[in-house]
């Protein structure tokens, strides 16, 4: 196994299966000229799987020079609404280390 991406004009997944090294293992990035055709800038964050494993849920803001800030962590399966936020913001989840991956397989990203 390994892990992978999946992206679409409607979605951008990631599904961890291995652990993910020390960089972490992530989505492809989404930010606001992707969600084309969704209604008011909003989308679905989506964790599911039976593995055990902790995944973040990250943005960074527009500013010059900003990094990935933690916005969220899930450690069961969850799927909520979300809002792209301010113009230029930028999101990703992912299981970041092999501290944060055990066992099994997760699947997460966004849909719109």
């Amino acid at each position: 196994m390994a892990n992978t991406q999946e992206s679409t004009d409607f979605m951008k997944y990631a599904k961890v299966d291995t652990s993910p090294g020390a960089s972490g293992y992530f989505t492809p990035t989404l930010g606001p000229r992707n969600i084309k055709g969704s209604k008011g800038g909003k989308f679905w964050f989506d964790v599911s799987g039976s593995g055990t494993m902790t995944v973040v849920l990250q943005r960074k803001p527009p500013a010059t020079g900003a990094t990935w800030e933690t916005y969220e962590t899930f450690t069961s399966n969850d799927r909520k609404e979300m809002s792209i936020g301010a113009a230029g913001v930028q999101w990703r989840a992912g299981v970041l280390n092999d501290a944060a991956y055990t066992s099994g397989t997760k699947y997460f990203g966004f849909d719109w």
